[in-house]
C-alpha cells in the first residue's frame, strides 16, 4: 500500500503546476534573509576593501551578488530535482560524500606541497568544508532512514556514524579548520538525536568526543592557536569582565554606538580599523552598530520564524526522510548564525562560525541556498500530500450522502408501495 500512495504522490506531483503546494512563507524568510544579508555585506566589505586590501570598493559585494545568483540557481535545481532520486538511489548520496571528501584530501595535498594552511580551492571561490556540512546531513539522513529499526544497536551503528562523521572533521580539521570541525562534529550528533537514537548512546558519543578533544588539545594549540586563544579569552572575561579581549571589547563599542536605532547604514566606524573581518566574523557587530538594537533585533526575529517554519516543515514531512533532511538543514544554518551572534555578544567563546546569509563567502551562501531547495520540496510534497487526501475526504462523504440518500429515497419508495 505503501509504494501505491507514494507513486501516486509523485503522480500528482508531476501533474501540478511547479507553483502549487509552495510554501510562500518560507520562500519569503529565505529571500529576507537574502536582501538582509547583502546589505550587511554590502556596507561591511566595502569599508574593509577600501582601508585593508588593493581591491576596489565593490570587489566583495559583486562576487557575494554573483554567488547568490548562483545559490538561487542551485535552490530552483534542488526544489524541482526533489530527494526522491536519493530515496530510490542512495549511491548518489554516496558519490557527493566521496566527492567532498575527494575535495578535502585535495585541499590538504595542497596545502602540504605549499607549506602553508589553506582553506579553499579554485583560486578562493570553493571551501570544501562548507560543502561537507551539507553533504554530511545528506548522507546520514539517507543511512539512518534506511536503518531505523537498528539505530539503537549500540555496536555497529554508532560506531558507523561516529566513524563518517569522524572522517569529515578530521579531514577539516587538519586545514585547519576548528570551528568548521566542531561543527560537523555536532551534525553528526544531531543527526543522531534527530533519528531516535538511544540516550545512552548520544552521552557515549558526546563523552568520547570530549575525551577526544581533552587528549588531542595539545595538537589544536599547535593547529589552531587563535581558535584557542579565543576560548582562553573568553574564560578570562568570565572571571575578570575588565580584561574581556580586544574583538569582544570593540563589538561591545559597537552596540553601545548604535543605540536603539543605530547609526545609519553605511555610517558605522568600527568596520574601518577596529573590528577584524568586519565582513565575515564580525558582521554582526557591524549590524548592531549601523541598524541599532531594533535593526539587530529584526535580524533575530527572521532567523526565529526561519527555525519555526523549517520545523514545521520537518513535522508535517510525509516521510522520515525528509523529516531529517528539513531538520537537519535549518537547525544547521540557525546553529551557526547562533553560534556567531553569541560569540560577538560575550555569550560564547569566538568560534569563527560564519553567520549565514550575512557573512561574506560564496561557498557558504551557495551550499545555504542550495541545501534549502530540498526544504522547499519537503513543505511542497507535504502540502501536496495534504490536499490529496483532503479531496479523497471529501470524495468519500460525498459518496457516503449518496449512498445515504438512495437508501432513504428507497425505503420512502418501498413504504409508499406498502400502502397502496
Amino acid at each position: 500500500m505503501r509504494k501505491i500512495h507514494a507513486a501516486s504522490d509523485v503522480n500528482v506531483q508531476t501533474q501540478e503546476p511547479w507553483w502549487v503546494g509552495v510554501d510562500w512563507f518560507f520562500l519569503l524568510l529565505i529571500l529576507a534573509l537574502l536582501i538582509e544579508g547583502l546589505i550587511a555585506v554590502y556596507s561591511t566589505s566595502v569599508a574593509f576593501a577600501v582601508t585593508r586590501t588593493d581591491k576596489p570598493e565593490t570587489y566583495f559585494i559583486k562576487r557575494q551578488l554573483f554567488f547568490a545568483v548562483v545559490g538561487l540557481v542551485g535552490m530552483l535545481t534542488t526544489w524541482r530535482i526533489g530527494y526522491e532520486p536519493l530515496k530510490r538511489h542512495p549511491r548518489l548520496v554516496v558519490g557527493l560524500a566521496a566527492g567532498v571528501l575527494g575535495a578535502l584530501l585535495l585541499l590538504l595535498i595542497r596545502n602540504r606541497l605549499s607549506g602553508g594552511p589553506g582553506r579553499t580551492l579554485l583560486g578562493a571561490s570553493l571551501q570544501p568544508a562548507e560543502f561537507a556540512k551539507v553533504v554530511l546531513i545528506l548522507y546520514l539522513s539517507v543511512w539512518l532512514n534506511t536503518r531505523r529499526r537498528q539505530i539503537r544497536d549500540w555496536r555497529w551503528e554508532l560506531a558507523y556514524v561516529g566513524a563518517i562523521t569522524g572522517v569529515f572533521a578530521l579531514l577539516v580539521l587538519l586545514q585547519p579548520d576548528l570551528s568548521a570541525a566542531l561543527t560537523v562534529f555536532t551534525l553528526g550528533f544531531m543527526m543522531l538525536l534527530l533519528a531516535g537514537a538511544h540516550p545512552k548512546q548520544l552521552m557515549f558519543t558526546l563523552a568520547v568526543g570530549l575525551v577526544v578533544i581533552g587528549v588531542g588539545l595539545p595538537a589544536l594549540r599547535w593547529l589552531y592557536p587563535v581558535g584557542i586563544q579565543r576560548i582562553t579569552d573568553f574564560w578570562i572575561s568570565l572571571i575578570d569582565p575588565l580584561r574581556v579581549g580586544g574583538h569582544m571589547r570593540e563589538a561591545m563599542w559597537a552596540f553601545l554606538r548604535g543605540g536603539w536605532f543605530g547609526v545609519g547604514i553605511g555610517m558605522g566606524k568600527s568596520k574601518f580599523y577596529y573590528l577584524p573581518l568586519p565582513h565575515t566574523d564580525s558582521v554582526f557587530a557591524v549590524i548592531g552598530e549601523e541598524w541599532g538594537l531594533v535593526g539587530a533585533s529584526v535580524v533575530l526575529l527572521t532567523y526565529a520564524l526561519f527555525l519555526w517554519r523549517g520545523l514545521q516543515i520537518a513535522s508535517r514531512s510525509p516521510d522520515p526522510i525528509g523529516q531529517l533532511l528539513a531538520s537537519g538543514l535549518v537547525l544547521w544554518i540557525t546553529g551557526e548564525a547562533v553560534l556567531n551572534m553569541a560569540g560577538i555578544v560575550g555569550l560564547l567563546p569566538q568560534a569563527g562560525n560564519v553567520m549565514p546569509f550575512f557573512s561574506y563567502g560564496g561557498s557558504n551562501l551557495t551550499a545555504v541556498l542550495t541545501s534549502l531547495g530540498l526544504v522547499l520540496r519537503v513543505a511542497q510534497e507535504a502540502r501536496l500530500r495534504e490536499a490529496r487526501y483532503r479531496g479523497e475526504g471529501r470524495a468519500i462523504l460525498d459518496l457516503r450522502g449518496r449512498n445515504r440518500r438512495r437508501r432513504v429515497s428507497r425505503a420512502r419508495g418501498a413504504a409508499a408501495t406498502g400502502r397502496h
